[in-house]
Protein backbone atom coordinates (compact mmCIF):
# COMPACT_ATOMS: atom_id res chain seq x y z
CA UNK A 1 0.00 0.00 0.00
CA UNK A 2 1.54 3.32 -0.99
CA UNK A 3 1.77 6.32 1.34
CA UNK A 4 -1.08 8.21 -0.33
CA UNK A 5 -3.50 5.31 0.04
CA UNK A 6 -2.38 4.77 3.63
CA UNK A 7 -2.99 8.45 4.49
CA UNK A 8 -6.42 8.35 2.87
CA UNK A 9 -7.32 5.19 4.75
CA UNK A 10 -6.06 6.61 8.06
CA UNK A 11 -7.99 9.83 7.50
CA UNK A 12 -11.13 7.88 6.66
CA UNK A 13 -10.80 5.81 9.84
CA UNK A 14 -10.45 8.95 11.96
CA UNK A 15 -13.46 10.58 10.28
CA UNK A 16 -15.53 7.40 10.62
CA UNK A 17 -14.57 7.12 14.28
CA UNK A 18 -15.57 10.71 14.90
CA UNK A 19 -18.95 10.16 13.30
CA UNK A 20 -19.56 6.72 14.79
CA UNK A 21 -19.23 8.01 18.33
CA UNK A 22 -21.20 11.27 18.51
CA UNK A 23 -22.17 10.50 22.10
CA UNK A 24 -18.70 11.47 23.31
CA UNK A 25 -19.24 15.10 22.43
CA UNK A 26 -22.71 15.10 23.93
CA UNK A 27 -21.60 13.31 27.08
CA UNK A 28 -19.18 16.12 27.89
CA UNK A 29 -22.08 18.55 27.99
CA UNK A 30 -24.09 16.39 30.38
CA UNK A 31 -21.35 15.71 32.92
CA UNK A 32 -20.99 11.99 32.27
CA UNK A 33 -17.39 12.25 31.06
CA UNK A 34 -14.61 14.67 31.60
CA UNK A 35 -13.70 16.45 34.76
CA UNK A 36 -17.06 17.66 36.00
CA UNK A 37 -20.14 16.36 37.68
CA UNK A 38 -21.00 14.16 40.62
CA UNK A 39 -20.04 10.95 38.79
CA UNK A 40 -16.42 12.08 38.58
CA UNK A 41 -16.37 13.10 42.24
CA UNK A 42 -17.73 9.70 43.34
CA UNK A 43 -15.16 7.94 41.19
CA UNK A 44 -12.34 9.91 42.83
CA UNK A 45 -13.75 9.19 46.29
CA UNK A 46 -13.93 5.44 45.56
CA UNK A 47 -10.38 5.46 44.24
CA UNK A 48 -9.15 7.34 47.33
CA UNK A 49 -10.90 4.83 49.56
CA UNK A 50 -9.60 1.76 47.73
CA UNK A 51 -6.04 3.10 47.65
CA UNK A 52 -6.29 4.28 51.27
CA UNK A 53 -4.96 7.72 50.37
CA UNK A 54 -3.79 10.07 53.09
CA UNK A 55 -5.26 13.56 53.34
CA UNK A 56 -1.99 14.94 51.95
CA UNK A 57 -2.19 12.63 48.93
CA UNK A 58 -5.82 13.59 48.33
CA UNK A 59 -4.90 17.27 48.46
CA UNK A 60 -2.01 16.81 46.01
CA UNK A 61 -4.13 14.80 43.57
CA UNK A 62 -6.90 17.40 43.75
CA UNK A 63 -4.38 20.21 43.15
CA UNK A 64 -2.98 18.37 40.11
CA UNK A 65 -6.51 17.83 38.80
CA UNK A 66 -7.43 21.49 39.24
CA UNK A 67 -4.21 22.60 37.53
CA UNK A 68 -5.08 20.52 34.45
CA UNK A 69 -8.80 21.34 34.31
CA UNK A 70 -8.65 24.36 31.96
CA UNK A 71 -6.41 22.54 29.48
CA UNK A 72 -8.76 19.55 29.41
CA UNK A 73 -11.81 21.74 28.92
CA UNK A 74 -10.14 23.59 26.04
CA UNK A 75 -9.24 20.30 24.36
CA UNK A 76 -12.79 18.92 24.73
CA UNK A 77 -14.23 22.09 23.22
CA UNK A 78 -11.82 21.97 20.29
CA UNK A 79 -12.63 18.29 19.63
CA UNK A 80 -16.34 19.09 19.70
CA UNK A 81 -15.79 21.96 17.25
CA UNK A 82 -13.84 19.76 14.81
CA UNK A 83 -16.47 17.00 15.02
CA UNK A 84 -19.11 19.57 14.09
CA UNK A 85 -16.94 20.71 11.17
CA UNK A 86 -16.61 17.09 10.00
CA UNK A 87 -20.36 16.62 10.15
CA UNK A 88 -20.97 19.84 8.22
CA UNK A 89 -18.31 18.93 5.65
CA UNK A 90 -19.88 15.53 5.04
CA UNK A 91 -23.37 17.04 4.81
CA UNK A 92 -22.17 19.60 2.27
CA UNK A 93 -20.31 17.05 0.14
CA UNK A 94 -16.83 18.40 0.88
CA UNK A 95 -13.89 17.17 -1.17
CA UNK A 96 -11.40 14.57 0.05
CA UNK A 97 -8.70 17.18 0.78
CA UNK A 98 -11.03 18.97 3.21
CA UNK A 99 -11.99 15.70 4.88
CA UNK A 100 -8.33 14.70 5.13
CA UNK A 101 -7.45 18.01 6.78
CA UNK A 102 -10.29 17.66 9.29
CA UNK A 103 -9.31 14.05 9.99
CA UNK A 104 -5.74 15.13 10.59
CA UNK A 105 -6.84 17.84 13.03
CA UNK A 106 -9.14 15.44 14.87
CA UNK A 107 -6.46 12.77 15.02
CA UNK A 108 -3.95 15.24 16.46
CA UNK A 109 -6.49 16.27 19.11
CA UNK A 110 -7.16 12.64 20.02
CA UNK A 111 -3.44 12.03 20.41
CA UNK A 112 -3.17 15.12 22.61
CA UNK A 113 -6.04 13.81 24.74
CA UNK A 114 -4.20 10.52 25.17
CA UNK A 115 -0.99 12.38 26.07
CA UNK A 116 -2.84 14.44 28.69
CA UNK A 117 -4.44 11.34 30.15
CA UNK A 118 -1.06 9.61 30.39
CA UNK A 119 0.49 12.70 31.99
CA UNK A 120 -2.27 12.82 34.61
CA UNK A 121 -1.75 9.12 35.32
CA UNK A 122 1.97 9.74 35.83
CA UNK A 123 1.18 12.67 38.15
CA UNK A 124 -1.11 10.39 40.14
CA UNK A 125 1.49 7.65 40.39
CA UNK A 126 4.10 10.18 41.58
CA UNK A 127 1.95 10.82 44.67
CA UNK A 128 1.43 7.14 45.52
CA UNK A 129 3.47 4.70 47.56
CA UNK A 130 4.73 1.50 45.91
CA UNK A 131 1.86 -0.46 47.52
CA UNK A 132 -0.70 2.02 46.24
CA UNK A 133 0.81 1.94 42.75
CA UNK A 134 0.48 -1.85 42.70
CA UNK A 135 -3.14 -1.59 43.87
CA UNK A 136 -3.85 1.06 41.21
CA UNK A 137 -2.45 -1.17 38.46
CA UNK A 138 -4.55 -4.06 39.78
CA UNK A 139 -7.66 -1.84 39.70
CA UNK A 140 -6.86 -0.80 36.11
CA UNK A 141 -6.37 -4.41 35.08
CA UNK A 142 -9.68 -5.46 36.65
CA UNK A 143 -11.50 -2.57 34.98
CA UNK A 144 -9.97 -3.48 31.62
CA UNK A 145 -11.08 -7.10 32.06
CA UNK A 146 -14.66 -6.00 32.88
CA UNK A 147 -14.64 -3.74 29.82
CA UNK A 148 -13.48 -6.57 27.57
CA UNK A 149 -16.13 -8.88 29.00
CA UNK A 150 -18.89 -6.33 28.32
CA UNK A 151 -17.60 -5.79 24.78
CA UNK A 152 -17.67 -9.53 24.11
CA UNK A 153 -21.26 -9.82 25.34
CA UNK A 154 -22.46 -7.11 22.96
CA UNK A 155 -24.03 -8.23 19.71
CA UNK A 156 -22.02 -7.21 16.68
CA UNK A 157 -23.34 -3.93 15.33
CA UNK A 158 -21.77 -4.44 11.90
Amino acid sequence: MNVSNWKTMAASVVVASALAIPGFAMADHHGHHGDKGPHHERMLERMAEKLELTEEQKAQIKANHEANRAEHRKLREEMHKVREEVSEALDSGADQATLDELASRLGALQIEKMRQRREMHEQLKAVLTDEQKAKLEQMHSERKDRWKERRQKRPDSQ
